[in-house]
């Protein structure tokens, strides 16, 4: 029952250009292309392979400065959206 934007593979190209490139390529080769999305620290496009495969071309935006200040709280972050998580389905949280 997972929406068929949930499973894909990313894969990280060197700058947002490329990403804007590879979507004209792709939307010129007639395939349909969701995005450019700015997620805040990366910019990625969506589309399907032939098989039916979700992929991502994303590039990083961030700063060195910014992923050294999420790296540094993502741990916290994970293990309150887990506590969190485990209380709205009444489950207790694995730690």
């Amino acid at each position: 029952n997972t929406p068929a934007w949930v499973n894909h593979i990313a894969l990280r190209v060197a700058s947002v250009a490329d990403v804007a490139t590879a979507k004209a390529r792709l939307e010129k080769a007639g395939i349909s292309v969701l995005g450019i999305t700015d997620h805040g620290f990366v910019q990625s496009i969506y589309f399907f392979d032939p098989n039916g495969i979700r992929l991502e071309l994303t590039a990083e935006t961030q700063t060195s400065e910014e992923a050294a200040a999420f790296k540094s709280r993502a741990h916290a972050e994970l293990q309150s959206w887990t506590m969190e998580k485990s209380k709205r389905l009444g489950r207790s949280a694995v730690s």
